[in-house]
């Protein structure tokens, strides 16, 4: 299984890139942050020394099929903020469409900081994988790239949960402290997570299960500082509207040290699967 690193290496091709999309990120098709992560992983190639990604806005316009994506990658402004227009397309089909602001700039500016939410560290939590099994669950492939540690485990034939926020720790399995230092590869973990967490901070509020799916629809995240992130992310998600077919979420991504790493929203389009 590779890692978040491997599963978005990038080949030049002609202007752009091509990726090869890894089957093991994904979830009913490639993951979203997946996508995301590709689209952080383009302008990590093109940036300018010293810049660091701000904001990732993105629109998920068709599922991706198995196979190679390809990328291009457009700088529509360059210099102490930059600011990219990437796609990621299949048989000259849009898949992702995003662009991503980044800067070199670090004037200082009132040290106003939001406070983590007072849970657990991940050393005293259950791993999810093993909380499923006791109940009978085998987790999808996708989830063998992550660590879970769930602040409140519960099901959705379970009483409803005590707290409206779904909030776990993560961490990547195959993550490689040697890039910790990277601010990039830092974006494109906390990128994935705040998409990945906009479905479960839906269903945390449900009483019992949904009858249909949510495959995201937009992504808007906010990178927060230029300091390494850590092993270890708290995610913390909510998504209280809903209705007319969408799915509104909000998430914050913290680190272990109580930083505010990112903060990301998105719309889910609701869809029920068809019988067969």
């Amino acid at each position: 299984m590779a890692g978040l690193i491997e599963a978005t290496a990038l080949r030049a091709a002609g202007d752009g890139y091509v990726a090869t999309l890894d089957r093991d990120w994904e979830i009913w098709g490639p993951a979203g942050g997946y996508l995301a992560a590709i689209a952080l992983r383009a302008v990590r190639e093109r940036a300018l020394d010293g810049h660091r990604p701000v904001t990732l806005t993105g629109q998920f316009v068709r599922v991706a099929q198995p196979g190679e994506l390809q990328i291009s990658i457009t700088p529509l402004k360059e210099g102490a903020s930059a600011l990219y227009a990437v796609t990621l397309s299949q048989d000259g089909q849009p898949i992702f469409l995003s662009q991503v602001w980044t800067t070199r700039r670090a004037e200082p500016s009132a040290p106003i900081q939001p406070v983590m939410p007072d849970v657990p560290r991940p050393a005293v939590l259950r791993n999810q994988e093993e909380l499923s099994a006791e109940r009978g669950i085998q987790p999808g492939k996708f989830w063998k790239n992550l660590e879970g540690r769930p602040v409140e485990f519960r099901l959705h034939d379970d009483p409803p949960a005590q707290h409206p926020n779904q909030r776990r720790w993560m961490r990547f399995t195959q993550w490689d402290e040697g890039q910790a230092d990277d601010l990039f590869f830092d974006a494109m973990r906390t990128a994935l997570l705040i998409d990945l967490g906009i479905w479960p901070g839906h269903w945390h509020r449900l009483e019992g299960a949904a009858g249909y799916l949510a495959p995201s629809l937009d992504l808007t995240v906010y990178f927060h500082g230029s300091e390494p992130a850590g092993a270890w992310l708290l995610s913390d998600a909510d998504s209280d509207v809903s209705g007319d077919g969408l799915i509104s979420g909000r998430v914050r991504i913290w680190s272990e040290a109580g930083r505010a790493l990112a903060t990301g929203s998105g719309h889910c389009l609701v869809t029920t699967p068809r019988s067969r």
